[in-house]
């Protein structure tokens, strides 16, 4: 068995020199690469080989939820405030709520940035919730972009407008103490009235 398993394992090498086999006087059999006497040289089928085909590269997960992701048509609303609203609000504070169709994942590496009046605001997130304080009376735009692994603008909403309103000392209510929205200037300081003359009969003053 060892001499078989000794052979196959040479066997490249055999078939290049040539084996030979040889019959003992008490029965055994030999193989040798050396020919003598009463040797017989034996024919070798040259062995077969296969060489698979190369694997196929796998990709990481990363990788295929970014290319997943590329192909992915986004789109990107404004829910809150709406277009042309009136906000009310004293302070100057805005909620502005976003939307992304389809959502986002929660370890996506896409963000998501806000400008207000063409500016952007605040840092880049995944969060769909802005908070707008201070802003000024008047008329404003808001829009919101989605940007990509690169920091590209892959989706991008309407631009929409609002208009800020902010109660002012300045400003009048009506007979019912409703703001009235007329700006008037402030009233000049009057001088106090100087007392009449004394009436001692009692008798009306004319």
């Amino acid at each position: 068995m060892r001499t078989l398993l000794l052979l196959f394992g040479l066997m490249p090498a055999l078939v290049a020199a040539g084996i030979y086999k040889y019959v003992t006087p008490d029965g055994r059999v030999e193989y040798s690469d050396q020919p003598r006497e009463g040797a017989a040289e034996v024919e070798v089928t040259p062995l077969q080989t296969y060489t698979p085909p190369p694997l196929p590269k796998m990709k990481t997960i990363g990788q295929t939820k970014t290319q997943a992701q590329a192909t992915t048509a986004y789109q990107v609303s404004i829910i809150t405030p709406q277009d042309d609203a009136t906000v009310r609000e004293n302070t100057g504070r805005v909620e502005v709520a976003l939307q992304v169709t389809p959502s986002l994942e929660a370890d996506s590496n896409y963000s998501l940035q806000l400008l207000f009046d063409g500016q952007p605001v605040g840092k880049t997130g995944s969060s769909l919730k802005y908070t707008l304080t201070n802003v000024d009376r008047g008329t404003h735009t808001l829009q919101a972009k989605l940007l990509g692994p690169s920091g590209t603008s892959v989706a991008h909403s309407k631009a929409i407008t609002f208009h800020m309103r902010r109660i002012s000392i300045l400003f009048r209510g009506d007979d019912n103490g409703q703001p009235g929205g007329v700006q008037r200037a402030p009233r000049a300081p009057q001088m106090p009235k100087m007392p009449g003359p004394p009436n001692p009969g009692g008798a009306p003053t004319p």
